[in-house]
């Protein structure tokens, strides 16, 4: 016979009804070829497969045979998908794996690095020369990198002197934090250069292409990976290392004179330990940096204000007299820093005091904006008061008087000029200099 018989176990018509259309629904999703075991048949042919003897092939399957072959079927395909997708997984994984690994790399020595920046570079660039051998799959101080060098070691070994030593006084000390925010920037480009010349050299395509994908898109402006992880970078040394100077600052004002050198060892010691914890894992490394980022930030804002208004009490005079330009006002407006919170303004915030029209108007200076104009009140009262380190300017509305400081920056002449300009009145002498040069600085 050239039609295949079906044996039927029952004589029930129903029972061979729901047998044909389980064998026609079998036969039309199964693919053109299916192999079971060692055997095969086609199911597009019409000719069956026949026996070595050249006997007609009865078969016989049923219901039961074309099940096993339908999940047959579907546990080859989902095999398949399953073994493709393990792929798949097994690639994103390894990628992810790889961008964490140097993400800690390069986040992990940046703590030490802001508290020390030039004794931070020597100390990477020893961990490269003499570290152990599995420090050699790090990025930063991997093998044949550029902190492999023993001329990099000794020059900012160097450096590390020149800057160090001088801060063991406080004679001394103002030379070597004139020049910490120049070291800190110092550091900053030596760490780009160094990641720029990593993603170049970088053998893991993978990881290559993962990193210059742009994660950020602002309207036709991108940035990828590699860029906000140099900006991440740069923020977080500027950040740690702004606090660390503010400290560093008020130590130098305490009078206890060996106060200085105390600090400077505690910090080279904090500074090698961080490397130290670095050297042995960087991830650890990574948490502990971020911890400290994240209470550096806490307190930047309230730092920065306070670091600048020392700067400025301190350099205003030794630049007006270096340069005698410095020294003349370009238009006629005062630079205070209130001594407490006055208004919408928070305790030594950089303000300028300026005539709009007949009154008097305050505004904070910031480096993108500057905020709306504050006006004092028509019955305010100001008078100056001089004082050694700096002057101070008193507002007085309804009764309350309010402290502001300002540098001497400004001759004696120009300033009288200017304070008439803005309508205050100048004391002609301090009658409590003492008093305020204990109170200067509080």
């Amino acid at each position: 016979m050239d039609a295949i018989t079906f044996a039927i176990s029952a004589p029930d018509k129903k029972l061979m009804f729901k047998s044909l259309l389980l064998v026609a629904a079998t036969l039309f999703l199964l693919p053109p070829r299916v192999v079971c075991g060692d055997d095969a048949f086609d199911t597009r042919s019409s000719n069956t497969p026949s026996s070595k003897n050249g006997a007609t092939l009865q078969s016989s399957p049923g219901p039961r045979d074309a099940s096993e072959i339908r999940d047959a079927s579907e546990i080859q395909n989902a095999s398949e998908i399953q073994n493709a997708s393990e792929i798949l997984d097994a690639d994103d994984i390894a990628a992810a794996s790889s961008w964490a690994s140097g993400t800690g790399d390069w986040l992990g020595p940046l703590a030490p690095l802001a508290l020390s920046p030039f004794f931070g570079v020597t100390l990477l660039s020893g961990l490269a020369i003499w570290g152990p051998d599995w420090i050699s799959n790090n990025q930063l101080v991997g093998a044949a990198g550029p902190l492999e060098n023993p001329w990099l070691f000794g020059i900012f070994l160097g450096l590390t002197l020149l800057t160090s030593l001088p801060r063991l006084t406080k004679v001394s000390k103002p030379f070597a934090q004139a020049v910490d925010r120049l070291e800190a920037y110092a550091v900053i480009i030596i760490l780009l250069v160094i990641k720029v010349m990593s993603s170049v050299e970088s053998s893991d395509p993978e990881t290559v292409a993962m990193l210059s994908q742009p994660v950020v898109q602002l309207g036709v402006v991108s940035f990828t990976f590699d860029t906000l992880l140099a900006v991440a970078m740069a923020i977080n040394i500027l950040v740690v290392n702004s606090v660390k100077f503010f400290f560093e600052f008020l130590v130098w004002l305490a009078p206890i004179p060996f106060l200085d050198a105390v600090f400077e060892v505690c910090n080279k010691s904090l500074c090698a330990a961080l490397m130290a914890v670095y050297a042995f894992s960087p991830t650890i490394a990574t948490v502990v940096n971020l911890l400290i980022l994240f209470f550096a930030a806490l307190i930047f804002r309230w730092v920065s204000r306070r670091v600048r208004f020392y700067r400025t009490m301190i350099l205003d005079p030794i630049l007006s007299r270096a340069w005698a330009g410095y020294g003349i006002p370009k238009r006629p407006e005062l630079i205070l820093f209130p001594q407490n919170a006055f208004g919408p303004f928070p305790a030594k915030g950089r303000l300028r005091l300026s005539r709009q029209g007949d009154a008097l108007s305050l505004f904070q200076s910031r480096w993108w904006s500057t905020s709306p104009p504050h006006g004092l009140p028509a019955a305010a009262r100001l008078s100056m008061r001089r004082g050694w380190i700096m002057h101070t300017l008193i507002i007085e509305v309804d009764g309350t008087e309010s402290p502001f400081k300002f540098s001497r920056r400004y001759a004696d002449a120009e300033l009288v000029k200017l304070l008439d300009q803005l309508g205050i009145q100048a004391e002609s002498a301090d009658p409590e200099p003492q008093a305020d040069r204990k109170a200067a600085f509080a």
